[in-house]
């Protein structure tokens, strides 16, 4: 308490060395003859002097307030004195400097944080109703640091704003400072509305944030109504008309209200338009895109009595129903688009309630552009899906009945309680489950006796066809395992996976319900509403065979339930089994007894590429075989299929059936028959090759050649080329066949490929197209297993590129991965091919040496260190050598016996080697 503070705000030093005409009063530094009241020190402060030794403490009294303690004598009320100011005889001299007081009671120094508190401004109160250290301090007779102290270790309750403390009335009164019970003020009507524009403020982003959350823009007004009714608002939804010039009510939320506002406003078209004239208020907020406030009662009642055309008294009476005092509109802008508007109305709205407001109506508008646009997508995948079903349709004998298939199957769905997005996935897995037909031969389809074996094979073969179709469609690739399970039954003996119970996805469960209802029904030559009660018994035999019995009894309950009930859709069910079947006279029709020899090479074809394909996922073996069951069937003397290579435009030769012999020959794109077929993708039939000049004569005794582009998702992705020693081998037959064969192995080829790049790229290094870590570790498990069976040996070499950092640092990083690239050049140039060469991680390498001792490992890693030296990296404009690299090499058994230990083995000694290299 020994320091005095100035007018100005900032402590001072103790009063040591000070005049002794000084007046020692509780911020008084002036003089005698200086102080206003007087040159008495006494007459000055209006108190008597203070003992020797003893410094002035402020007068015990029960304060009235803080700003009487803050207003009395003593405080602010002189200047401090000049130098020359002689103090009277009375002032006693000034004790020990505060720093020697408190150091020899060993307590801490204030004068740190004192010096900390100079460099920080007074803060006055943020808001009304918090008091500042200062405030504190005088009230309860302490140093402000002290104050501040206390507040920083909690054992005074106040709050940091800023950079400054403050203090509340009542939680002071509550920690025991009775002196601030005063200053606690009771709630009054301001702080009540304040808490009412929290709540407002609150239910607005609750409601924004859930709006957000909604697919559908029904769901959004209903949950936005909600959420403002709970804080006592009622709201209307208008939009805009697509001419702009007038309002559709879209929603409206009124509370409890509804059914006597509906009696007093009359009933209202459902699409009654508003024209904006008749709404001021609502067209200037979509005119400028600005909230507006309305907060005149009266004017509200005469805007309602203009708009229902009734009279003022009715017009009233809505007004007090609707609690109508305040109203806010606020437009609803979602992309530089004004979408419409929207109207609250409440008793205590306020102009300071817009910015909240609009905010909420930006964030309701953005969640009703995002639910349009989902819808149009939605409604984009149903014309695609319908598409699909229709081009399906088309090519079956007998009618699929698609669209009634579909909505039972969403009745379905719909009693199990299904959410909109599943029953959406039900309804479009029931319209495409065929659809893997398309890649099927008519002559199968629309065969009128029963499938033999083989054609059975490739019948069953439609839902893989299916799920690979709609895997590359990407808005319905979700659709892709419920259409391939479609055939599954529920004890596992269905196909093409032979999924059993709850691993058959639950959309396709319902769907296979379905399917049995209609093969009872609707697909019988002579059916009738009578036979609807034994084909439900019928359905009841499958349950746990080929059916979930939980589902089946869900849907015998529905069926009993719409006909309890006669809902419109069973009505029309009835009806529609009333019907005859419209290609009746068509299945009675006389039957082919035999294919063309044409169709059954076909049939053999697609049956036996489907089983390869099951059976067989590398690419190149997949290749292999397909060349040679279409050489082997059709009989020529030479099938190639060529594929585009790492340049994309060159083909080079990925499989070939037949005799002689094929290089790694590379044809550019448009250069040869070949060539130009895969530039065009148009077939060609060369009946002499010898008298076409773009044949590339290859080999003499050709004489005619089928060339075939195979195009999947309108792209070219090879070319399939029959060649015979005969002229005028190839007809329209060949071609025919081709056409056929072509669209299932393009197919094939395709999620071959597709396999093939992705098994590459979880095995090989992306950057240095060298196999990784996971496949490394794989091949030298292999080496132990087999070095022990042989008892036989090999080695790693470990390898680590020095200075790869400052490559990095120096040139930049992409300089660096040049680096790498080069590196892993070399180190294939320097090894044998059944060498492994992979990059282990960063900059570290890894060379598998199988069947070396560890001299012989010792001669490969200098040759890698030599080749390395040898080879430079192109950096812009210049050409730079790559720095170094360090070498480790483990063999087994000597280094270890197990992969960790071989690795752990060659690391440590590369780093020996890095220490020694310093």
């Amino acid at each position: 308490m020994g320091r005095s503070r100035s007018s100005s705000g900032r402590g001072s030093r103790p009063w040591q060395g000070q005049p002794s005409g000084a007046c020692r009063l509780r911020g008084h530094s002036s003089p005698a003859s200086r102080c206003p009241s007087g040159s008495d020190p006494v007459a000055t402060c209006g108190r008597r002097p203070l003992p020797p030794g003893r410094w002035w403490q402020p007068p015990s009294r029960t304060p009235g307030s803080i700003a009487d303690q803050r207003e009395g004598p003593g405080w602010r009320s002189c200047r401090p004195p000049p130098e020359s100011f002689d103090a009277p005889a009375w002032v006693p001299k000034p004790p020990a400097p505060r720093e020697v007081r408190r150091r020899k009671r060993r307590l801490p120094s204030l004068h740190a944080p004192v010096q900390r508190r100079l460099t920080q401004p007074i803060a006055t109160a943020p808001a009304p109703g918090l008091l500042s250290v200062d405030d504190v301090a005088r009230a309860i007779r302490r140093h402000p640091e002290v104050v501040r102290r206390q507040a920083r270790a909690g054992r005074l309750p106040a709050e940091k704003i800023g950079r400054g403390w403050f203090f509340r009335a009542e939680r002071l009164v509550e920690a025991g400072h009775e002196q601030f019970r005063p200053l606690v003020v009771a709630p009054d009507a301001s702080d009540r509305a304040h808490a009412a524009s929290e709540r407002l403020v609150l239910a607005l982003s609750q409601a924004g944030a859930e709006a957000l959350q909604l697919l559908d823009t029904e769901s959004i007004f209903q949950a936005v109504g909600r959420r403002l009714a709970e804080v006592g608002l009622s709201s209307h939804f208008f939009l805009l008309t697509p001419d702009g010039q007038g309002l559709t009510v879209a929603y409206a939320n009124v509370g409890e209200a509804a059914e006597q506002l509906r009696q007093l406003t009359g009933p209202r078209p459902p699409d009654y338009v508003i024209p904006l004239d008749q709404v001021p208020v609502l067209k200037r907020a979509c005119q400028t895109r600005q909230a507006q406030y309305l907060g005149d009662t009266n004017l509200l009642v005469e805007r309602v009595t203009h708009l229902l055309g009734s009279d003022a008294e009715r017009a009233r009476k809505i007004g007090n129903l609707l609690h109508m005092r305040t109203a806010i509109s606020a437009p609803l802008v979602a992309r530089d688009r004004v979408l419409g508007a929207i109207n609250v109305v409440g008793e205590d709205l306020r102009e300071s309630h817009l910015p909240a407001l609009t905010a909420f109506a930006n964030q309701t508008a953005a969640a009703m552009e995002t639910a349009r646009l989902l819808a149009e997508s939605r409604e984009l995948q149903e014309a695609t899906v319908l598409a699909l079903t229709a081009a399906v349709s088309m090519r079956e004998v007998v009618s699929a009945r698609a669209v009634q298939h579909a909505d039972l199957a969403d009745h379905l769905a719909q009693h199990l309680r299904f959410d909109p997005e599943a029953r959406r996935r039900v309804r479009y897995t029931a319209f495409l489950q065929d659809l893997g037909k398309l890649a099927l031969p008519e002559s199968i389809l629309k065969k009128r006796r029963r499938l033999n074996a083989e054609e059975r094979a490739v019948m069953m073969t439609h839902p893989v066809l299916a799920a690979d179709l709609l895997k590359r469609f990407r808005p319905l690739a979700a659709l892709a395992p419920l259409v391939r399970a479609h055939h599954e039954w529920f004890n596992g003996e269905g196909y093409p996976d032979r999924l059993k119970g709850d691993a058959i996805p639950i959309e396709t469960r319902v769907v296979s319900v379905v399917n049995a209802f209609f093969n009872v029904t609707f697909d019988l030559p002579s059916r009738s509403v009578e036979l609807l009660d034994e084909a439900l018994e019928e359905v009841k035999g499958f349950r746990g065979i080929g059916l979930d019995p939980s589902i089946v009894n869900a849907f015998i309950e529905m069926l009993w339930t719409a006909r309890d009930t006669q809902v419109d859709w069973y009505q029309r069910m009835e009806r529609e089994l009333s019907e005859p079947q419209p290609f009746s006279q068509g299945l009675n029709a006389p039957r082919r007894d035999s294919f063309t020899a044409a169709d059954s090479r076909e049939l053999q074809i697609i049956y036996r590429i489907a089983q390869e394909t099951a059976a067989v996922l590398d690419l190149e073996t997949l290749l292999k075989r397909i060349v040679s069951i279409i050489q082997e069937v059709m009989d020529y003397d030479l099938v190639l299929l060529l594929l585009p290579g790492e340049d994309p435009d060159e083909l080079q030769v990925g499989a070939h059936a037949g005799r002689g012999e094929i290089g790694s020959m590379r044809i550019p794109a448009g250069t040869g028959i070949t060539g130009w077929v895969f530039q065009h993708r148009a077939p060609q039939i060369v009946p002499d090759v010898r008298a076409d000049s773009r044949y590339i004569m290859l080999d003499p005794q050709v004489r005619s050649k089928l060339a075939f582009p195979l195009v999947s998702q309108g792209r070219v992705i090879g070319v399939l080329d029959a060649e015979s020693q005969e002229v005028n081998a190839f007809g329209e037959a060949d071609l025919a066949l081709m056409a056929a064969v072509g669209s299932q192995l393009a197919s094939c080829l395709e999620v071959a490929q597709l396999h093939d790049r992705l098994k590459r790229e979880a095995t090989h290094d992306a950057l240095t197209r060298l196999v990784n870590r996971r496949l490394l570790l794989e091949r030298v498990e292999q080496q132990i297993e087999s070095a022990g069976r042989s008892q036989g040996t090999f080695s790693i070499v470990f390898l680590d590129v020095d200075q790869l950092k400052h490559v990095n640092d120096t040139y930049g990083h992409l300089a660096g991965d040049a680096l790498l690239r080069e590196v892993a050049n070399a180190l294939t140039d320097a090894v044998r091919g059944e060498d492994l060469v992979a990059r282990y991680g960063g900059d570290e390498f890894v060379v598998l040496l199988p069947s070396t001792p560890a001299p012989a490992a010792i001669v490969v890693a200098q040759r890698i260190r030599e080749g390395i030296a040898r080879h430079r990296v192109m950096i812009g404009q210049r050409l730079i050598a790559i720095p170094g690299v360090s070498l480790g090499i483990a063999t087994y058994p000597d280094h270890g016996r197990t992969t960790a230990e071989l690795l752990a083995a060659a690391d440590a000694t590369l780093y020996a080697q890095k220490r020694r290299a310093g």
